[in-house]
């Protein structure tokens, strides 16, 4: 999955499905090679634009700046990592970092005093790299933002859980893929039970996991709510549809089990 979304992400530095021009070695039938007098034949993408939406959809206009998965990649695109609590997000992090060895922001890069440091720069961390700002808290984001991250290229991986205020850390030249790794429901409300009881501390032991399903302490529509930017009151049928299409239209989207 990480593989796909950087090659959504990144691409190549040729065009999508290009193959590497042959070498010239002066052998004739070197359909790659330049004739005589002929200039090597660069593809390039024709310039971003500005995406616009019909009424029916002007709720995906603060997300314009996140790549639809049916557009073409660029090597100045960013993957985003829309980080899932309990579905697989921190077993995902160690592939990217100590198995793919790419650099991430996340709160890692901010330990030991580093979010106050006045310039981006990459640090080795416990066998991973990270930028010194922290993309999973809001003001951690907004920081990213004027210190403008991913304008440097200095990130191969943003992580947050944060949809609609990561989207300010894009534009149209340096625009976002986002992924997703997605886990069953219900496993993941029963992992976020035992965690929060074991781990976190935020739940009594005397609430039994019955107790929790019922609705005490339970998550409230985390993905519908996270992904519709509607965090507090009553989710609508508007609100899922809105979520089921960002989904749709922007993750490339990963399974836990599979």
């Amino acid at each position: 999955l990480v593989q796909s979304a950087l090659k959504l992400a990144t691409g190549d530095k040729r065009a999508p499905d290009a193959s590497p021009s042959a070498p010239n070695d002066g052998a004739s039938g070197g359909g790659a090679a330049a004739a005589d007098g002929e200039e090597d034949y660069e593809y390039k993408l024709p310039p971003p634009v500005e995406k616009t939406y019909d009424p029916d959809h002007e709720y995906l206009l603060p997300l314009r700046h996140f790549s639809d998965v049916t557009d073409s990649n660029r090597p100045s695109d960013t993957a985003y990592f829309f980080h899932v609590p309990r579905a697989g997000g921190s077993t995902m992090k160690d592939i990217i970092g100590k198995c793919l060895k790419l650099v991430q922001s996340s709160e890692v890069g901010v330990r030991d005093g580093h979010g106050t440091d006045p310039k981006l720069a990459v640090l080795d961390v416990q066998e991973s790299r990270y930028v010194n700002v922290d993309t999973t808290t809001i003001p951690g984001i907004q920081r990213a933002v004027d210190l403008g991250l991913s304008a440097s290229g200095l990130a191969d991986v943003v992580v947050s859980s944060y949809l609609h205020e990561s989207a300010a850390l894009f534009d149209l030249t340096h625009q976002g893929r986002a992924f997703i790794l997605l886990r069953d429901p219900i496993e993941r409300a029963t992992s976020m039970y035992w965690h929060r009881v074991k781990e976190v501390g935020d739940l009594e032991q005397t609430v039994t996991i019955e107790d929790y399903a019922q609705g005490n302490g339970i998550e409230n529509n985390w993905m519908c709510r996270f992904l519709a930017d509607r965090m507090t009151g009553e989710l609508t049928k508007d609100d899922l549809e809105h979520a089921k299409v960002i989904l749709k239209d922007k993750f490339l989207v990963g399974f836990v089990d599979d």
